[in-house]
């Protein structure tokens, strides 16, 4: 398929595609859809998170990472991956699924519960991984 083909087809919805760009679209999506996800890399599941940004547990709300307070520092070793990595090769991990599952599995399984859990309420945040 040619590139203004192809920019045609995706920017106006009455574009007619030719009958048999179509079946190659669709053949191409197939074969995307049934390609397997990679599992979680080692060097994620063994490094070393840092993660700056408002962090809260129990009354202790901080922005960590600033010169007032250091960033979260979380051991993936310590972490269960397996939840995550299951949902990933499932093509099924939602951010949000991840950060429930990082914080039930990765933090909580390094650090603990905290006070009364972990909350991640900012608006931004920097994660460094090591």
């Amino acid at each position: 398929m040619k590139p203004d083909t192809l920019f045609k087809w995706l920017s106006d919805p009455e574009y007619n595609v030719r009958r048999s760009y179509r079946d190659l679209i669709h053949t191409a999506y197939e074969n995307v859809a049934i390609v397997p996800a990679d599992p979680i890399p080692d060097h994620v599941k063994d490094g070393q998170f840092e993660i700056s940004g408002l962090v809260k547990t129990g009354a202790d709300e901080r922005e960590r990472g600033t010169h007032r307070a250091a960033p979260l520092r979380i051991d993936g070793r310590r972490g269960d991956w397996s939840d995550i990595e299951a949902l990933c090769l499932a093509g099924d991990l939602r951010d949000d699924d991840f950060e429930d599952r990082f914080i039930d599995d990765v933090i909580v399984a390094d650090i603990g519960e905290g006070t009364d859990g972990w909350e991640f309420n900012g608006a931004s945040y920097a994660v460094e991984l090591r």
